[in-house]
């Protein structure tokens, strides 16, 4: 049996609904765009923000048992102080955690990297490590245990300047060096929100440097033989005992606040998608208005013949569920087709949807339909209270 006849058959009222839409072609076409448009915005923000968001997590993956330790800068008297980790305090940080790897971090201020032909990255940071290869893998090129003369840069910072291993660099540090540095290797992408920035920097070994001042330090404990909870509460005994001296951070801490940051601006994304949604409420319910006004004498003859005031408002109430039913089911898989492409472009997988990023996509479809019901209930509710006198005249 044809399913349609069998749904005419048993819903007749769905029948005339389709034919009474298909008299205002144009009109209800606008209707079923507006719906389109919400079911699209709320689909595809949310698959595209959870993808982002698995996309920046996965940076954190492999830094569970990681803690950055950074000087708590004091503002005393109008001046800065407190502001780097002596060698001292490396070592002391070594001795509270005697199972964990110290490495610490120069961050020099006003650095700047130069390709050979002179071209000035500006969006590129230098930092001074002992071991990338501690942290971070190479997407090309090799990462030695002990480097000297050479670099390791980031992703980001390789692509956007078309850069390879054993091209060279120009990288200048104020008060410090100048010099040519050949690329040892490029990183692996690691995403905005890794503990370091990998992405967007350019890794100089810490031999390079002169001074013994260091703006951060990284604390790295095997899990499975320790815990960064137990270094964190050493360190904190170490320094902070009597008064704040350093600011202790776990990688666990900082995915937790992104994931919760992040969770918060995608929500409010989506309310703005929502928006689209209740301006197509607007226009079924003016599409249904003029639709019961240009149909008063029709509505007027049922009413007449004795045509239930509920029969009315379940016919006009049809057609708007309908037009929110359409739009859906076109918004639907132009949602997944735009999921499916940030997927591609973030995660390397079209088919990598959370569970999460399509609950959207079913919110967005049932947020659609239940609009469209609820904008045909007043149209249909006055057209149906009309006296048929007063709508035959």
């Amino acid at each position: 049996m044809n399913p349609l006849r069998w749904l005419v058959g048993r819903f007749p009222t769905l029948a005339l609904a389709r034919r009474n839409l298909s008299r205002a072609t144009l009109r209800s076409a606008l209707a079923v765009a507006a719906v389109v448009i919400g079911v699209v915005a709320i689909g595809a923000i949310g698959t595209g923000g959870e993808a982002f968001k698995q996309d920046q997590l996965e940076a954190y993956e492999g830094f569970g048992g990681t803690a950055t330790v950074e000087p708590d800068v004091q503002f005393e008297d109008g001046n800065l102080t407190n502001t780097e980790l002596s060698d001292g305090d490396i070592g002391r940080l070594r001795q509270a955690t005697p199972s964990a790897t110290v490495l610490p971090v120069h961050e020099p201020v006003g650095a700047t990297v130069q390709t050979q032909a002179g071209t000035l990255l500006f969006m590129a940071r230098v930092k001074g490590l002992e071991n990338p290869g501690e942290f971070y893998e190479a997407r090309n090129g090799t990462i030695s245990d002990n480097w000297r003369r050479t670099i390791v840069i980031g992703s980001r910072v390789a692509e956007q300047n078309d850069l390879q291993p054993g091209d060279r660099l120009r990288v200048n540090v104020t008060d410090e060096f100048d010099r040519s540095f050949e690329i040892a290797a490029v990183l692996e992408p690691q995403g905005f929100s890794a503990p370091l920035g990998a992405d967007q920097t350019v890794f100089v070994p810490a031999s390079e440097f002169e001074s013994d001042g260091y703006e951060q330090a990284i604390v790295r404990v095997d899990t499975t033989t320790g815990s960064i909870d137990e270094a964190t509460q050493a360190i904190e005994r170490e320094f902070n005992a009597r008064e704040q001296v350093v600011r202790v951070e776990q990688v666990q801490e900082q995915r937790e606040q992104f994931e919760a940051f992040f969770g918060t601006v995608n929500q409010f994304l989506i309310g703005v998608g929502a928006i689209s949604l209740l301006v197509a409420a607007v226009t079924i319910a003016n599409t249904m208005l003029m639709a019961a006004i240009e149909r008063e004498s029709e509505i007027g003859v049922l009413r007449a013949y004795g045509y239930p005031k509920r029969a009315v408002v379940s016919l006009l109430v049809a057609e708007s569920t309908i037009l929110g039913a359409v739009g859906a089911a076109i918004g639907a898989p132009l949602a997944l087709g735009i999921g499916m492409a940030i997927n591609q472009l973030l995660l390397g997988d079209p088919l990598a949807f959370t569970a999460a990023g399509l609950r959207y996509v079913g919110i967005g479809i049932a947020f659609g339909i239940v609009t469209a019901l609820i904008a045909g209930l007043y149209p249909a509710w006055k057209a149906a209270n009309k006296r048929p006198v007063e709508a035959l005249d």
